[in-house]
């Protein structure tokens, strides 16, 4: 009898132990799943801050073009002569 018991108490024992694992378990999923999120959400905040950067310069760049242009549209026609001349050249070689 007094071994029932000591085998009762064990498992009562290890089923406490596997609860209290499971819930800390839960605990650091919890957790890791937070700092993903957390790192998720940074990521896609950098990403859209990238973005707004390009979009600035690009028209930054599109605006001094287009004053180029108008400034001296005589050189920007030859020039786009040219691409288009060697452009057209260099598809015709294959």
């Amino acid at each position: 009898m007094a071994t029932e018991k000591k085998y009762t108490d064990e498992m009562d024992a290890l089923k406490a132990d596997v609860q209290k694992l499971r819930a800390d378990i839960a605990a650091l999923v919890g957790a890791f799943g937070d700092d993903a999120s957390a790192k998720g959400q940074e990521a896609r905040e950098a990403a859209a801050r990238r973005l707004r950067e390009a979009r600035a310069k690009s028209e930054a760049g599109l605006k001094q073009i287009e004053g180029s242009i108008e400034q001296n549209p005589l050189t920007a026609l030859a020039i786009a002569l040219g691409l288009g001349f060697l452009v057209g050249a260099l598809l015709n070689r294959r």
